[in-house]
């Protein structure tokens, strides 16, 4: 079985810096910018998160997948990585500080 992972990347990538450079130009404000991504983020967390439990009770009753719900768990958790580091890289000062004061 194979991943779509240059695809996801890619389209993700291109979402993103889309949303950024209407944000640049003052079509969509920050806020915008950033609640159309936490949102984004949310709802990919919501999916990944459902479709393992999901597959966690198929698992548990010996039921086969009869869905292929592990190639869209992993399709999903791509798509959620890539746009962590989109959170990570706009969030990243206050992380920064954050792990600053708790090793002190």
């Amino acid at each position: 079985m194979s991943y779509d992972l240059l695809p996801i990347a890619l389209t993700l990538i291109f979402a993103y810096f889309l949303s950024y450079a209407l944000y640049r130009r003052n079509i969509i404000n920050k806020t915008l910018h950033v609640r159309l991504w936490n949102i984004i983020l949310l709802i990919i967390f919501l999916f990944t998160g459902i479709m393992g439990i999901i597959l966690a009770g198929f698992i548990d009753f010996g039921i086969t997948d009869p869905f292929d719900l592990i190639f869209w768990h992993s399709e999903v958790g791509i798509a959620l990585s890539i746009i962590l580091f989109f959170h990570l890289q706009y969030y990243w000062s206050t992380f920064r500080n954050l792990l600053y004061k708790v090793m002190e």
